[in-house]
C-alpha cells in the first residue's frame, strides 16, 4: 500500500511540474484526524530548489485531488503534505486479507534470494546466557522475515570449538575431577567457576567413566574433559535454544574447519592478493588498498607458525557459506564484536564478495531485573543469567520472544522479570493473545447461533470510526514486512501486533459483532476474521504462538 501512495505522489509532484523528484518519506501521521498518510516531499524539494516548502505543496495538493482514490490533501506545519483515501481503497485491500489469509503479509521483495543468516552461535564454553539469548528471537524473526519476502533462507550457526576458550574449560571441569578424588586443589586461574561445570563434569563421569578410568596422562584426561565437556554443553544448547523453536540447518564446527584444511587455503587465497603480512614472528590480514584499515590489522596465523585464529576460521565459514551459492550473508552478533565487523568486512571485500552481499548487525546488552536490582553477569565466574533459568522461573518463551523483540536491538536491553512472568493483560504478548483467543471465540459463537461466514458480506457497511481504524491498520502488513526487509528492526512486529489487538478491542467494545442486523454482522464478522488472519501471521514471524482459547 506504500508503494501505491508513494507512486501517486511522484505521479503528481511530475504533473505539478518538478521532474529532478528526491528522495522523500510516506509515513503515517500520529493522529489518525490528520489523514492516513503524511509525506515530506514538498520540504525536501524546496530545500533543494530553495522555494517555499508550503507553495511546493499547494502545487502538489491540486494534482492529488484529481484522484479518485484520494478523499482529501492538504497542507500541515512547514509544508507536510497530508492524505487521507477514501474509503473504497480499505475495502478493497480488506477484501485481499480474506482471500490470501495465511498468505497476507507475504511479499516478493526477495526474488528467490538464497540467505545464510548466523544468529546466537554463543561460545559453547557454557550454557546459553540471557546476553546470547537476545540473538535468538532477533535472528529467527529476522529469517522468517526474509522467507516471508520469497527467499530461501539457512540457519546457520558457527560453533568457537576450538582455542584457548575451551582448553580452560577442559582444566575447569578436571578441577573437579580431583576434588572427586578428595585432593586440595584450587580451581585453576581464568577457568570457568559456574556451578555448571561441576554438572557437566558430573555427566561426563556418568557417561563415560570407564573410558576416563583408563586415561592416565593429565593432559589426555584435560583433553578429553575438553572435548566431552563441549559436547555436553552443545547438546544443552541445542535443547534451550529449541524452548524458543530455534532449530537450525547447518552447525559448523571451528575444529572441522580447521581440519577440512579450508582455513589454510582462504590464507593462501589472501596471500596470493597480497593481504598478508608478517610481522612479530605472525602473519597478520592486511588490506594494501585500504589505508584506513591499518590500525585494524589482525592475526591469521599466530606466532607459532601453525596457530589459526577464530578470525581466520571465521573467513573461511563465511566463504563455505557463500560458496554454496548464497546470495546474502547475514550475522548477527553480540555488541563484544563491535571490533570484528571491520575486519570482517574488509576480509571478504578482498575475497571478492561485494559489500551488499554481506550484513553484519549487532545487538547490545542485556541486563536482568530482578524487582529493583540488576543481575551483574560473567560467564567464567559463574554468575550470569541461563536462558533456562529464565524460561524454569515462569517466563514462558512466549513472553521472552515477545520483550526481546520488543526492544530496538541497537538499544541495551533491561529484561523485566516481573512483566514477563505477568500473565495478565498487561504483559503485551497475553493482551495480544487474548485478542486472537477473543475473536475465535466469537467466530465460535457465530457458528453455534447459525451464522457462517460470507465472503459476499457488504464492507461498505463497516462505518464506525473504530471498525475504519481497525480495517486502516490491518491492511499495512505487507508494508510492515517490506520494510523490515529494508531497516532489519524487527521490533515493528511486536509493536504492529500490539496495535492491531488494541484497534480490535476498541472495535469489539464499540460494536456489537453479532446482532439481530445480518447483513451489519456478516461485515464486522470478515472484520473480526481478518483481524485474526493479521494477528497470526504476525505472531507466526515472531514464533508466537496465537491461541484460540484462553
Amino acid at each position: 500500500m506504500n508503494d501505491q501512495i508513494k507512486e501517486k505522489i511522484i505521479e503528481a509532484v511530475k504533473t505539478a511540474g518538478v521532474d529532478d523528484l528526491v528522495n522523500f518519506s510516506i509515513d503515517c501521521p500520529p493522529d489518525s484526524k490528520m489523514g492516513d498518510w503524511s509525506t515530506n516531499v514538498a520540504m525536501v524539494l524546496a530545500a533543494e530548489k530553495k522555494q517555499n516548502p508550503r507553495e511546493i505543496a499547494e502545487k502538489i495538493i491540486e494534482e492529488l485531488k484529481k484522484d479518485k482514490d484520494i478523499k482529501k490533501a492538504e497542507v500541515a506545519g512547514p509544508g507536510f503534505v497530508n492524505i487521507t483515501l477514501v474509503e473504497e481503497v480499505y475495502y478493497k485491500k480488506l477484501s485481499e486479507v480474506l482471500k490470501k489469509r495465511d498468505q497476507f503479509g507475504k511479499v516478493e521483495q526477495g526474488h528467490g534470494k538464497k540467505i545464510s543468516i548466523d544468529y546466537v552461535s554463543a561460545n559453547p564454553t557454557g550454557p546459553v546466557h540471557i546476553g546470547n539469548a537476545r540473538g535468538g528471537p532477533l535472528g529467527e524473526a529476522l529469517a522468517r522475515v526474509f522467507e516471508w519476502s520469497g527467499n530461501s533462507v539457512s540457519r546457520d550457526y558457527y560453533l568457537n570449538d576450538t582455542g584457548v576458550q575451551t582448553i580452560r574449560l577442559g582444566e575447569s571441569i578436571y578441577y573437579y575431577l580431583e576434588k572427586d578424588l578428595g585432593k586440595e586443589v584450587e580451581i585453576p586461574e581464568d577457568g570457568y567457576q559456574g556451578a555448571y561445570i561441576a554438572d557437566v563434569y558430573n555427566e561426563i563421569k556418568s557417561r563415560y567413566k570407564s573410558e576416563l578410568d583408563e586415561i592416565k596422562e593429565k593432559e589426555d584426561i584435560i583433553e578429553f574433559l575438553r572435548v566431552k565437556g563441549l559436547e555436553i554443553l552443545v547438546e544443552g544448547m541445542k535443547k534451550d535454544l529449541q524452548l524458543l523453536d530455534i532449530k537450525y540447518d547447518n552447525w559448523y564446527s571451528q575444529t572441522e574447519i580447521q581440519e577440512s584444511g579450508e582455513t589454510s587455503e582462504i590464507i593462501d587465497k589472501l596471500t596470493e592478493k597480497g593481504s598478508t603480512a608478517s610481522r612479530e614472528g605472525a602473519l597478520w590480514f592486511k588490506n594494501p588498498s585500504d589505508p584506513e584499515f591499518e590500525d585494524n590489522e589482525s592475526v591469521l596465523i599466530k606466532s607459532d607458525d601453525k596457530t589459526l585464529t577464530y578470525f581466520a576460521d571465521d573467513i573461511a565459514f563465511h566463504m563455505m557459506r557463500y560458496n554454496k551459492g548464497v546470495d546474502k550473508i547475514f550475522d548477527l552478533f553480540g555488541p563484544n564484536h563491535d571490533g570484528h565487523v571491520a575486519r570482517m568486512k574488509s576480509s571478504m571485500k578482498v575475497l571478492g564478495i561485494k559489500e551488499e552481499q554481506l550484513e553484519i548487525l549487532l545487538y547490545q546488552w542485556v541486563r536482568i531485573k530482578n524487582g529493583d536490582d540488576l543481575v551483574s553477569m560473567s560467564k567464567r565466574k559463574g554468575n550470569f543469567v541461563t536462558l533456562k533459568q529464565v524460561l524454569d522461573s515462569g517466563v514462558e518463551p512466549d513472553a521472552f520472544k515477545y520483550l526481546i523483540l520488543a526492544q530496538n536491538l541497537n538499544t541495551p536491553l533491561d529484561f523485566d522479570l516481573k512483566i514477563a512472568k505477568d500473565r495478565s493483560e498487561k504483559n503485551p504478548v497475553y493482551y495480544i493473545k487474548y485478542a486472537h483467543a477473543r475473536i475465535c471465540s466469537i467466530i465460535r459463537r457465530a457458528k453455534a447461533d447459525g451464522v457462517e461466514e460470507s465472503a459476499n458480506a457488504d464492507l461498505t457497511k463497516l462505518s464506525d470510526p473504530k471498525e475504519l481504524a481497525l480495517i486502516r491498520e490491518l491492511v499495512k502488513f505487507p508494508d510492515i514486512v517490506a520494510e523490515i526487509n529494508e531497516t532489519f528492526q524487527t521490533q515493528a512486529l511486536p509493536h504492529y501486533a500490539y496495535k492491531i489487538a488494541k484497534l480490535f478491542h476498541d472495535f469489539y467494545s464499540s460494536c456489537q459483532v453479532l446482532s439481530d442486523d445480518k447483513e451489519l454482522t456478516a461485515s464486522r464478522l470478515l472484520l473480526a476474521h481478518s483481524a485474526k488472519i493479521v494477528l497470526k501471521n504476525v505472531l507466526e514471524i515472531m514464533a508466537i504462538d496465537a491461541p484460540e482459547k484462553m
